[in-house]
């Protein structure tokens, strides 16, 4: 309910925004403006956007959903492995084994496989999609902070450890998104170089007019 409240809270907000900036917009044209420069929404620091939270809401049910149905899928697996067991050790003590009872432990050991398996690449799946989601608010708070970026500053506003963010500013900078910098008294940057050179978009040209 408290979530749903302050859902509705930002709907208001963003109406409110939306109907300003129309204002503006039309002020603007009027005075003669060419329109090239949209104005930009004012934003309150720190407080996502609305479709931002709700993206991030529908991420994280979608990662606790698929690392459910990974733990699901293997107490199903070790449950397979468990059922195979028990017409073995019947067997083993009896010194002989049934042609039911062997296709029942081969079925229940090719269930217990799958399960497993498919119970990993859940979880392996809940991982890339947490990890691109956290790699997407970091870039977003990069151009929040103007396309420079601590460690710190990230796993504080990222909502995340500062390994984790420490290794996703890593990754970014190795795929060459990011540059690393250091200040003079030993401070770690991070440098998006696109992000602080965002005004050049509205000026580039074709590549056969360079």
């Amino acid at each position: 309910m408290h979530e749903l409240r302050k859902i509705l809270d930002e709907i208001a907000y963003e109406l409110r925004i939306a109907v300003r900036d129309s204002k503006k917009a039309w002020q603007s044209v009027r005075k003669g403006d060419n329109g090239r420069q949209q104005p930009r929404p004012f934003r309150r620091e720190g407080v996502p956007g609305l479709s931002t939270r709700i993206s991030d809401m529908a991420i994280d049910w979608s990662c606790d959903m698929r690392n459910a149905l990974g733990h699901f899928l293997k107490a199903a697996a070790i449950l397979c492995a468990i059922a195979a067991l028990f017409p073995f050790v019947i067997g083993v003590f009896r010194r002989s084994f049934h042609p039911e009872a062997l296709l029942f432990i081969g079925l229940a050991l090719a269930a217990a496989y799958v399960f497993r398996l498919v119970g990993r690449k859940a979880h392996e799946s809940a991982d890339r999609k947490r990890y691109a989601q956290y790699q997407h608010r970091l870039l977003r708070l990069a151009r929040e902070k103007g396309g420079y970026l601590t460690v710190v500053e990230a796993a504080t506003d990222g909502r995340m450890t500062v390994e984790k963010a420490a290794e996703i500013l890593d990754a970014l900078a190795v795929g060459g998104s990011a540059e690393l910098r250091v200040s003079e008294s030993g401070l770690v940057v991070y440098h998006f170089p696109e992000i602080e050179r965002g005004s050049e978009i509205f000026r580039a040209k074709p590549v056969d007019d360079l």
